[in-house]
């Protein structure tokens, strides 16, 4: 059985790579806007991979920590709780920690916000393109990208 202290260092240590991949996440979502823009669709499918892959490897660190605090007894706590019954040695990283997931949790809900937009702003663009089409007698075809 491992000691609270190397528990609470093994939690530290995967937050800390969860929080990597985050920013990662980040930097992709800066870059959605651009690739949504785009008429790239080998780039816009390019991104969605590295989208994905990004965010499995979230929910890998996600149930690692997940198990490391059901054996702590801290399920179902927030970092702030957490941090806060910690012992001295872990508590100050701890609370670094929480305040930087805020952040970025933060970053990355407005980053989504803009980027639906951007997606919603395209939609209309793309149906209102179509009806325009369709009332000169243009039927557009639409490519379907099917992947294999």
């Amino acid at each position: 059985m491992q000691s609270s202290t190397n528990s609470y260092e093994k939690l530290i240590s995967i937050l800390e790579k969860e929080f990597d991949l985050l920013s990662g996440l980040v930097e992709l979502l800066q870059k959605e806007k651009d690739v949504i823009a785009g008429t790239d669709l080998t780039a816009l499918d390019n991104y969605i991979r590295e989208k994905e892959l990004l965010i499995a490897k979230i929910r890998v660190c996600e149930e690692a920590r997940e198990r490391e605090l059901k054996y702590l007894g801290l399920s179902n706590k927030k970092l702030s709780v957490i941090a806060a019954e910690s012992g001295p040695e872990h508590k100050d990283r701890l609370a670094l920690i929480a305040s930087k997931f805020k952040s970025i949790t933060h970053s990355i809900a407005e980053l989504n916000k803009l980027n639906g937009l951007l997606i919603d702003k395209s939609l209309f663009y793309i149906k209102s393109s179509r009806r325009f089409l369709e009332t000169f007698g243009v039927k557009p075809v639409g490519k379907v990208s099917v992947e294999v």
